[in-house]
């Protein structure tokens, strides 16, 4: 058990020090887990915030998985390996927007006194705004091989 502790460890330090992304995570993370300390927060506030920052940090772990496993598998350029590496980098984008609609919520009461509309308009918007943004984006895409 102790050694698959250090393997693990070991695993982390490396994508720690090779992945930008995941360095600036765990930065962004602490930050707000400090100032979280000085705040009037309810048990429940700091486990959404932990949960936040805990699942940034892991959709990052598991992005640059998927990423060296697609790079190991294939170095040419393949349209389904870059769909896998688009999804996952995908999936660091949606926690990240959770993350700030947690942050938005919690802080943003705790900080400003905002009430939970801003961060429910933050969830509505990116919920909404992110598919949109992709269905136009695709349409321009195919407007301009048509051209």
């Amino acid at each position: 058990m102790i050694k698959s502790f250090i393997n693990a460890t070991e695993g982390l330090v490396e994508a720690f020090k090779q992945e930008r992304n995941l360095r600036l995570h765990f930065l962004i993370g602490t930050i707000v887990l400090i100032i979280s300390y000085f705040l009037d927060l309810s048990n429940e506030e700091i486990l959404w915030l932990i949960f936040a920052v805990f699942s940034v940090i892991g959709m990052e772990l598991l992005n640059t998985l998927v990423e060296v496993l697609m790079d190991l598998y294939s170095e040419n350029h393949d349209v389904r390996i870059k769909f896998v590496k688009d999804v996952s980098a995908g999936m660091v984008l949606w926690y990240s927007l959770f993350a700030v609609t947690v942050g938005l919520i919690v802080l943003g009461r705790a900080i400003f006194n905002w009430r939970n509309d801003i961060g429910r308009l933050f969830a509505v918007l990116f919920v909404v705004g992110l598919p949109l943004i992709s269905i136009l984006g695709g349409l321009r895409k195919r407007a301009k091989r048509k051209n």
